[in-house]
């Protein structure tokens, strides 16, 4: 299971003993994470969770504000699944990046750097895997390949 969580299109895979993966769009409630991340671990003996960090420091970039409310809603979901018996895995964005031939956002505008990890996710899980690939979902997708060829620890 992979979170990606960095604002308004947080999203969670999961992958429970079958090659089948779920999408879904994090909810908008705690109790409502809580209740997800329940029926998930109901699915499996075992629930191995790679989250991404928010990140320490951002500049200019992203306002203190919105750093603040990730590293909020981050502790609401490492501490609910650790309490349900969880193996979790705390994933910076490079470590994972780097388990991808993307590159670096470097000069690039947010927009074009999404894409084209979307475009890494899309060449990864096509349309015949049965995941639809979106601006979502794509970072979750790759934390969730780097993780599956134990690109990341």
């Amino acid at each position: 299971m992979t979170f990606r969580q960095s604002g308004p299109h947080d999203s969670l895979q999961s992958q429970v003993e079958s090659p089948t993966i779920e999408c879904h769009k994090m909810p908008d409630t705690e109790f409502g994470v809580c209740k997800l991340l329940a029926d998930i671990s109901t699915q499996a003996r075992e629930v191995v969770v790679y989250m991404e960090q928010p990140p320490l420091f951002t500049g200019n970039k992203i306002p203190g504000s919105s750093v603040g409310k990730m590293m909020w809603n981050a502790g609401i979901l490492y501490g609910a699944c650790v309490a349900m018996g969880m193996e979790v895995h705390r994933v910076t964005p490079p470590a994972w990046q780097q388990a991808h031939p993307v590159g670096t956002k470097s000069g690039m505008t947010t927009t074009k750097w999404k894409n084209k990890l979307k475009a890494r996710a899309g060449e990864l899980f096509p349309p015949s895997s049965g995941v639809t690939v979106t601006l979502w979902n794509a970072d979750a997708l790759l934390i969730l390949d780097a993780a599956r060829r134990g690109a990341i620890a």
